[in-house]
């Protein structure tokens, strides 16, 4: 027996968008996809289908399955208004990898009735990927996650009848998984769009669960990444809290209290120490460790080598012999060679060493500046991906481009590079990667060569992950405030 489903919650205030966990049973659900779940048993029922980049669909009459009329009866109790067509029916859509629905607006007329609500029931879980997304929502863009049992609805006018523009929505590519949904377009006189939705105990918008507080510490991280960050608290009912290390006073400085999650998106020493002076027992952060936030992470060819993880060959440059640079390079198999220092960010610090001149004198420099940088294998005609895991997965990723004129690359504008995932076994390496530097949270640069064959690059932590967010509509935000919270609650349970 399936247990109550959960109260609805509210997620927006443009367009009115609520959800509710559990609204279909597993029986229910069994049902459904036995009936309709494929071109297989929709041919069977007499039923049409179509094909396409948007999935396999289909249009179900209600009044002739009793579980669908029943489920269609709770969306309307839900709603407090029928559909006023003579014979309604749910559109049944089914998912697979790559499969996506464009953005648009449910703004229909049959009759005089309006298409005032939608109602989708997802049948499915969705491992990554597949959000219904809502990225004009107020007061923040809204991802609704595929999740087995779970019902969305949103009204697609608002109350004084005119078009919500809000409303605009549309279904993310489906990186891995399965998504099945039935829809319910609930018309009716425009009129009811002034219903109220009873909802128990609705809090604010915004205003913060009590028990749930996000403390960002921050030296000049960038504004995407706070606004993301913000913005998936607020989805969340947690709240966020920043502190600018730059006018962080330490005399008063008490540690966090247990259950706070702790996050640090910038890399500066004064942000490491406020971040080690808020930490105190049982609070929550993506170290692995208790005491995560006072260990130093890296380097990381070194730790990921001896975990069995693929890296490019790789030596230290601690020396300025020539003869023994020169066996260096024999051994990396020649020019050219990579040059990387520590520290640097984008790109910076990392050169491309074409001749023995070159090595020669930029190690005379590095000695001689006090740095000692990793010398690796040039890997050509490689491509370079992105993954940004939180937790056991990973949550985003992009492929990056290179210029014309550098060997070096960097982070796309383009949607499309956010859209095809790496290969699974990158995926996996990332994961891995991301375990072995003991964090939960890491941006992972990994090359992939024409051969098939890939290499880790390196973990970064804390990592820039907007981009997924702003430009190819990833959670990642969402994801990092759910492991924490999921974390919180493990720990509040040990």
């Amino acid at each position: 027996m399936n247990p109550a489903p959960s109260p609805l919650r509210r997620l927006s205030e443009a367009p009115r968008l609520y959800v509710q966990e559990g609204f279909v049973s597993d029986e229910e659900v069994r049902h459904v996809l036995a009936s309709y779940g494929d071109r297989e048993a929709l041919s069977r029922r007499g039923l049409a289908w179509t094909t396409n980049e948007t999935g396999l669909s289909s249009e179900l009459p209600v009044r002739q399955d009793a579980v669908l009329a029943a489920i269609a009866a709770r969306i309307e109790a839900t709603l407090g208004f029928s559909c006023a067509l003579s014979e309604p029916s749910f559109r049944f859509r089914r998912y697979t990898r790559g499969d996506a629905h464009p953005p648009h607006l449910d703004e229909y007329k049959i009759g005089e009735a309006r298409l005032v609500a939608t109602a989708l029931v997802y049948l499915t879980d969705a491992e990554s990927g597949g959000e219904t997304s809502f990225p004009r929502a107020e007061p923040h863009p809204v991802a609704v996650s595929a999740r087995l049992g779970r019902l969305a609805f949103w009204f697609n006018h608002r109350p004084d009848g005119s078009v919500d523009e809000a409303a605009l929505h549309q279904s993310k590519t489906l990186h891995e998984g399965d998504k099945a949904t039935i829809a319910y377009f609930v018309y009716a006189p425009v009129e009811a769009a002034r219903v109220t939705v009873a909802v128990a105990d609705e809090a604010p918008l915004g205003r913060a669960h009590p028990s749930r507080r996000f403390v960002c510490v921050t030296d000049g991280a960038p504004e995407a990444t706070t606004r993301v960050l913000a913005e998936a608290c607020a989805a969340r009912g947690v709240s966020y809290e920043e502190v600018h290390a730059a006018h962080f006073d330490f005399t008063t400085v008490e540690p966090l209290s247990p259950g706070t999650l702790l996050f640090r998106p910038s890399v500066s020493l004064s942000a490491i120490r406020v971040e080690q002076a808020l930490w105190g027992p049982g609070v929550v952060t993506f170290h692995r460790e208790p005491d995560g936030v006072f260990r130093d992470i890296g380097p990381d060819y070194a730790v990921l080598e001896r975990r069995g993880i693929s890296v490019p060959r790789w030596i230290w440059g601690n020396t300025t012999n020539r003869a023994l640079l020169r066996r260096y390079v024999e051994d990396l198999g020649g020019l050219p060679i990579v040059m990387k220092f520590a520290g640097g960010s984008g790109g910076v610090g990392v050169l491309r060493i074409d001749s023995l001149a070159g090595l020669f004198s930029t190690m005379d420099h590095a000695l001689a500046s006090g740095r000692m940088p990793v010398l690796s294998a040039y890997v050509p005609d490689a491509t370079h991906f992105r993954c940004v895991v939180v937790g056991d997965r990973v949550a985003g990723y992009w492929r990056n481009r290179r210029d014309e004129d550098d060997f070096r690359t960097h982070a796309s504008d383009d949607p499309a590079d956010y859209t095809t995932p790496p290969a699974p076994e990158i995926l996996a390496s990332a994961v891995a990667a991301t375990a072995a530097m003991d964090v939960e949270l890491g941006g992972v640069d990994v090359l992939e060569h024409p051969s098939g064959r890939h290499y880790v690059l390196e973990v970064n932590f804390p990592c820039y992950f907007a981009r997924a967010r702003l430009v190819g509509g990833q959670d990642v935000g969402g994801a990092m405030i759910e492991w924490l919270v999921q974390k919180a609650e493990r720990m509040a349970g040990d």
